[in-house]
């Protein structure tokens, strides 16, 4: 649990429909935003995988950049999960062949479901068959359905596969209810609707070193994710040079110090080289407690130091399950 099965690695990506020149053997194609790259996204990508495997065709993935909500509505607040190059990652892990991603404008928003399956699938790409989501939308106004997508299908002769939403604890799997889960703080749920954990990643830039002084010095990021998860004190795990150190991250306002600008700032564990400068990857395993306002220094850095012991007793008890065959 927890991580998308890694594949032999070959995936062509293809950015802007203008750009595709090729015609595709037997073309399997999902299409959608895949914000996330969650249980039900990757449920959809290994059927058609395996699809195209099976009949020896090409699995395709039509995908959006930006996302249409970036252009449609750019004064609403919307935090992506991945970022672009995080999510293509993922798509790759799968095994899938292609990624098309269509420069989403304006303009090709305006396209009718018609006019998308007409130009897009049927005329260009040629698929031969099509899998979605249960709730899968296209078209201008989201005016198209799974049942106008089976009609259209069936119009211009490919298939059309829909794929029931993977639920987990009785509720379906999706983009919208892991960033709420994440904005509560509960990482845990959050990984098991992505299958595995969430992640943020940035460059390590200077802080106020008062880390340094309590005895935990800390890296300071600067993200290149959107999405932060709720406020708080969290045991991580970093990711550094391909190499992975047990950590623990501090997401606010640092109160006691009556700072106000949000920081994100992690103690690395048993750590002590320089690496300013570099880029760093955060894995959020277990939210431990809000940040909280001291009244005095010395009171903070003993709770720095149980936060601390916490996080090294919670992965100890992580090797301790993966011994006897557990999963993390």
């Amino acid at each position: 649990m927890h991580g998308v099965a890694t594949a032999e690695l070959s995936m062509k990506i293809i950015k802007g429909l203008e750009n595709v020149q090729e015609k595709f053997s037997y073309p399997i194609l999902t299409l959608g935003n895949f914000d996330g790259v969650h249980l039900g996204h990757q449920k959809i990508f290994e059927m058609v995988r395996d699809r195209a495997r099976e009949v020896e065709g090409t699995s395709i993935v039509l995908t959006f950049d930006p996302h249409p909500q970036k252009v449609l509505s750019p004064h609403k607040k919307f935090y992506l999960l991945n970022t672009f190059e995080e999510k293509i990652r993922i798509i790759e892990s799968i095994g899938i062949d292609v990624v098309i991603c269509v420069t989403f404008t304006r303009e090709f928003a305006n396209k009718s479901p018609y006019e998308f399956v007409k130009d897009v699938l049927h005329e260009q790409l040629e698929v031969r068959e099509v899998y979605v989501g249960y709730d899968s939308t296209f078209g201008k106004g989201k005016e198209g359905d799974v049942q106008e997508l089976k009609y259209l299908g069936e119009k211009f002769g490919f298939k059309v596969i829909v794929v029931p939403p993977i639920t987990v604890k009785g509720k379906p799997v999706s983009s919208t209810r892991i960033r709420e889960l994440l904005k509560e703080g509960n990482v845990e749920e959050a990984a098991l609707l992505l299958n595995r954990w969430y992640s943020i990643d940035g460059e390590i830039v200077r802080g106020k070193a008062r880390g340094k002084k309590l005895g935990f010095p800390t890296a300071n990021l600067k993200l290149h994710h959107e999405l932060i998860p709720k406020g708080g004190i969290y045991i991580v795990r970093v990711l550094w040079r391909n190499k992975t150190f047990d950590g623990v991250l501090n997401i606010g306002t640092n109160p006691t110090f009556h700072d106000e600008k949000l920081s994100i700032e992690v103690h690395i564990l048993d750590f002590n080289q320089d690496i300013y400068g570099d880029h760093l990857q955060v894995i959020f395993y277990k939210r431990i407690r809000d940040e909280l306002t001291f009244s005095t220094v010395q009171e903070l850095i003993e709770q720095i130091a149980k936060d601390v012991e916490i996080a090294r007793e919670y992965f100890r008890s992580l090797e301790e399950q993966q011994a006897v065959g557990g999963q993390p």
